[in-house]
């Protein structure tokens, strides 16, 4: 007896009610970051669709009645506890304790997954879930910390004040972060510039699959709130009166007709795999534009198309639990513009697609060939020349006599070219790690002794073969001194090349996650070669249009200008899990416009999944890069692609967008 009377009085004291009102607190946001699995899950419940309010209104009295007890404990101060006027309080605080537990327990469960056994992806998932509330958790736990340390009823009253005064400092900040936050676009993501209106402002929504126990909520696409569209995985039960299905769609009646070519599509989260826009057009839906991701913001380039209806399908999930979160879905018609400076560079060895063997095939299949340079503004030969650790050029078994032989080729071929108005510079890429067995890395250690004179070299090497200017692809400068040597280097370079010729490009290739250069370097490179791809994210795409949107922003963050920043394309695969394979999108014989992830890829006696970058996303990062005020694009590399006459060339995909949005391509 003595036993159960001291562990009543140990739960009656303020540290208790302080651990049953961070429960309790805990379980309110659980609920309502994870409100969607609830909703379906209430169908199991007498409840029904009011299960849900019922619960938070349950737990908003525990948080109430706990935190009362634990003010009215902190102003008792020393006296003893069991006065009257608080028994009664204390007999319904012990009720609600035992509830603020049991929810926590049962909404834990939830978010977490842990009806699935406990897992790190389910708690990173439920975290990722709960991210926008743990400012106000953190907040309501330090709110009733206070109390628990309160010794007299003077101090109680100072820090209950003290309390509510930093509440209102934090949530006007956090209020107004939030505005700026939403004016400056998805996670400051460099903005795009629309000049047509967004024609789905005064749409309805005609039809939302449904499953059993879902809201309709698709009308959250029309608004600007921070409230979406929740689909939800197809093997659900479908609601009644609902036919099944294996995705999730809504349709839009438009205000009006209208003529579009571009879809701006928000996720919240990273759950849709494959979705469709489709258009009703003569009574039919037509499949206007398609592909895996969506993310933070997924600009969607697509032939123009006149129509009153649309309708947005979400067709893969990742998984069955959690829905796809659609914040907004905008629909433009893009009008032309000038973009005579929008550069579309294209890396090109001098192997592989030797010049010389393609001007031997003849004039038909040179003039197929040299389609590419309608496209491209900028060619630069990658692989040419090599440096020995003395700090010496060397052109490897080629020799520079043939080296000279295959320039001409290529300058002859790209003179095939059918738009004879199109200017294509060439430049060359004087330096490079990995291309001649000295790995990543291996340019560090003759740099450190030898970069004046190789940046000598180098402008005269450009000097003798009048190319238009340099790359650089130095992958990477590892420590502070080498990123003083890169600094040093760039800037003689700029110097000394600017001398001989005045509009000599200066470019290099860079990665955002490596930017140790210096502002003043940054003044000195005239294209930026942002190697938008191989870093996988977690499905394994390797060229996502999300990838680019964050390194532009990392690049602008650090210093550079977007203007001089080319948003690189890659025209080959890496297996899902970034072994060391790189298959060919010109050997992808399924290869189609739209899909960029294939799961049985030959590549290297392996059979592998992996991704592309498909010439539908292609064409979506020139857009991306020619609405946010970017250089242009970058495509890595020529011979990997397939030709021109192919509709399934990278190269058209990107073509196909400047047709769009460009006047006079």
């Amino acid at each position: 007896m003595k036993t159960l009377k001291k562990v009543g009085h140990t739960l009656q004291t303020r540290g208790s009610a302080y651990v049953f009102f961070v429960l309790s607190v805990c379980a309110l946001f659980f609920l309502k970051s994870a409100e969607w699995t609830y909703g379906w899950i209430a169908a199991l419940y007498p409840l029904g669709s009011h299960f849900v309010p019922t619960l938070s209104g349950i737990i908003g009295v525990c948080i109430a009645v706990i935190f009362l007890y634990l003010v009215i404990s902190a102003f008792a101060g020393t006296r003893k506890p069991n006065m009257k006027g608080i028994r009664v309080i204390r007999i319904i605080y012990a009720v609600c304790a035992v509830l603020g537990v049991i929810a926590f327990v049962y909404t834990a469960v939830l978010v977490f997954g842990l009806d699935s056994g406990i897992s790190a992806v389910g708690f990173s998932r439920g975290l990722q879930a709960l991210s926008e509330y743990l400012l106000y958790i953190g907040l309501a736990l330090g709110l009733g910390l206070v109390f628990v340390f309160c010794e007299d009823m003077k101090k109680a009253f100072q820090a209950l004040l003290s309390v509510l005064i930093v509440c209102c400092l934090v949530l006007s900040m956090t209020y107004f972060g939030t505005v700026a936050n939403t004016a400056s676009g998805n996670e400051n993501l460099p903005e795009i510039t629309l000049q047509s209106e967004n024609v789905a402002e005064g749409a309805k929504i005609t039809f939302e699959s449904l499953k059993e126990g879902e809201k309709a909520d698709a009308a959250n696409l029309l608004t600007d709130s921070n409230k979406c569209w929740t689909a939800q995985a197809p093997n659900r039960t479908p609601a009644e009166g609902y036919a099944d299905a294996n995705n999730s769609y809504v349709e839009l009646q438009l205000a009006k007709e209208s003529e579009i070519n571009t879809a701006v599509i928000e996720e919240v989260g990273n759950q849709a795999q494959y979705f469709r826009l489709q258009a009703l057009v003569d009574g039919e839906w037509m499949t206007v534009y398609q592909s895996e991701k969506i993310q933070s913001m997924r600009l969607c380039s697509f032939d123009t198309v006149k129509t009153d209806r649309v309708r947005l399908s979400i067709d893969k999930f990742r998984d069955n639990e959690t829905p796809v979160n659609i914040k907004s879905l905008k629909l433009y018609n893009e009008p032309k513009r000038d973009a005579k400076d929008f550069e579309v560079t294209v890396y090109q060895r001098l192997d592989g697609d030797v010049p010389s063997e393609i001007l031997a095939k003849g004039t038909e299949y040179v003039r197929n060939y040299a389609r590419y340079y309608d496209v491209y503004s900028t060619v630069i030969v990658f692989a040419a020349v090599h440096w020995d650790t003395q700090g010496q050029m060397h052109f490897g078994e080629m020799g520079e006599e043939k080296f000279a032989q295959e320039i001409n080729a290529l300058k002859e071929i790209i003179s095939y070219r059918s738009n004879q108005s199109h200017k294509v510079k060439l430049i060359v890429t004087a330096l490079a790690d990995g291309t001649w067995g000295d790995e990543h890395n291996g340019v560090n250690a003759y740099m450190a002794k030898y970069w004046s004179s190789i940046a000598d070299q180098i402008v005269a090497f450009a000097e003798k073969y009048d190319f238009d200017g340099v790359d650089i692809d130095w992958e990477y400068p590892q420590s502070a001194d080498d990123w003083k040597i890169y600094d040093q280097f760039m800037q003689k370079l700029h110097t000394d090349l600017k001398a001989f010729k005045e509009d000599a490009i200066i470019s290099t290739a860079l990665s955002a996650g490596q930017l140790g250069l210096s502002q003043e370097t940054y003044d000195c490179i005239d294209q930026i070669q942002f190697m938008a791809y191989d870093g996988n994210d977690e499905d394994g795409y390797q060229s996502s249009l999300q990838q680019a949107e964050e390194g532009l922003r990392d690049f602008v963050k650090n210093g550079a200008d977007i203007r001089k920043i080319n948003i690189g394309i890659a025209a080959y695969a890496r297996p899902i899990n970034g072994s060391p394979f790189w298959a060919l999108w010109r050997d992808l014989k399924e290869a189609n416009y739209w899909n960029s992830k294939y799961y049985t890829i030959a590549d290297g006696n392996q059979i592998y999944e992996g991704t592309f970058c498909a010439p539908a996303l292609a064409g979506d990062k020139t857009a991306y890069a020619l609405l946010s005020g970017a250089g242009g694009v970058m495509v890595f590399r020529l011979a990997t692609d397939k030709t021109m006459d192919d509709p399934n060339a990278v190269a058209c995909g990107i073509e196909n967008t400047l047709k769009r949005y460009v006047e006079n391509w």
